[in-house]
């Protein structure tokens, strides 16, 4: 993921399993959307709906406005011009991916696993391989395609993970410090966007394919991460750290981001599920409070505004790894505070989005435009989030 540094900087404001069904997002008439619209055009009739509901519709809104059916793909803003379409963004439709897996995992409709494919081979084609410079990029690839996996059991797709899985394993540097490098290039360079989501990573693909050595690294990985990149008073993650040519480490603590919260308390949720070794469930959770107390907007409450670009993905990101720890903490003061959370911040997105469907890079004001993908798709994170959360309740 190649523009984290750049939005820190500021330059970031800068599938048919259903006969009856059409395909999700293709071409449905405008009078058809716009009833869609007109629904939740009232917060009152809003508010009445379910969470599923609001799930649902969001994922509506997100093919809506940036699927291309030509293509079959994703395009990378809203409204489309030829310009913004130029570049892939490989991150960013990976979680293209996650999003239909949502969406798949709470309807069961197997025309969410048709677009997920798509996705996937669409990003093979126009990135012109598999591969990508970019350790993070891949990771979040073969996260995302792991699911998509689990719910087709496609061959093709394994073997897509299990590729990626092998270039993803050379990012470990093996001497005193360890960790995982950020980029093919700038070796030097060990961030939490590139650990957080290879010890997820490595944990799942041990659980599914059983390699003891995969384990191992999960472990290795969630410990230097612990000792090197996060404040072990608060549990608030930074953004990563540069080894200096004379060997010593700058940590760069003033860059704190949700997804690297997030990132870091999924990889000890997966470690706490794969091992039954409580230490890393508590290292979650000491996380997930600092994370909803301290990354909020001043006065609203709502998770705090992260921009555009890349950084519009990363509210949903720590979302969705709050979810899998609400799945298994037996911490009912935390889970509490989680669902708070959640609901509070969906109910602000929903409020402010009801009327058009665009989802703003702070989640209770409106949406800007152009509007980048991620911030659409972190949108819908948030509210599928929520439907998991209700439907547990």
């Amino acid at each position: 993921m190649k523009i984290v540094y750049v939005i820190v900087l500021g330059l970031a404001i800068l599938v048919s399993g259903c006969s009856t069904k059409p395909p999700l997002g293709a071409g449905r008439p405008d009078d058809e959307y716009n009833e869609i619209n007109n629904e939740a055009d009232t917060e009152e009739n809003s508010m009445n709906k379910s969470y599923g509901d609001h799930a649902e519709w969001a994922q509506e809104m997100l093919l809506r406005y940036y699927w291309n059916e030509e293509e079959r793909f994703l395009n990378n803003a809203y409204p489309y011009a030829e310009e913004r379409e130029k570049h892939l963004n490989y991150w960013w439709k990976a979680h293209g991916v996650d999003a239909m897996m949502d969406g798949y995992e709470r309807t069961g409709d197997k025309r969410y696993t048709e677009k997920a494919e798509q996705i996937v081979k669409g990003i093979i084609v126009r990135n012109g391989s598999l591969y990508n410079e970019y350790y993070d990029d891949m990771e979040w690839l073969a996260l995302s395609a792991l699911r998509l996996y689990d719910a087709t059991g496609s061959e093709k797709i394994k073997e897509y993970v299990l590729k990626l899985w092998k270039d993803i394993k050379t990012a470990w540097w093996e001497d005193d410090l360890g960790g995982m490098a950020w980029k093919k290039d700038e070796r030097h360079k060990r961030n939490t966007c590139s650990n957080g989501p290879a010890a997820i990573l490595a944990s799942r693909v041990y659980e599914r394919f059983g390699d003891e050595e995969d384990l191992e690294l999960a472990k290795k990985i969630f410990a230097f991460m612990k000792e090197n990149l996060v404040n072990e008073e608060t549990g608030i993650v930074y953004d990563g750290l540069v080894l200096l040519d004379d060997g010593t480490l700058d940590v760069n603590t003033a860059w704190i981001f949700t997804y690297g919260q997030g990132t870091y308390l999924g990889s000890g949720v997966e470690l706490y599920r794969t091992t039954g070794d409580e230490s890393y469930l508590k290292e979650a959770e000491k996380t997930a409070y600092a994370a909803i107390k301290e990354l909020r907007n001043p006065g609203t409450g709502t998770m705090q505004d992260e921009g555009q670009g890349d950084g519009g993905l990363f509210k949903g990101i720590l979302v969705r790894y709050l979810i899998n720890l609400y799945k298994v903490s037996g911490n009912a003061e935390l889970k509490e505070e989680i669902k708070k959370s959640v609901y509070f911040n969906s109910d602000a997105l929903i409020k402010s989005s009801s009327g058009e469907g665009l989802f703003g890079t702070s989640w209770d004001k409106p949406a800007p435009k152009p509007l980048d993908l991620p911030v659409q798709l972190s949108g819908v994170f948030l509210l599928e989030g929520a439907a998991v959360i209700e439907e547990a309740q």
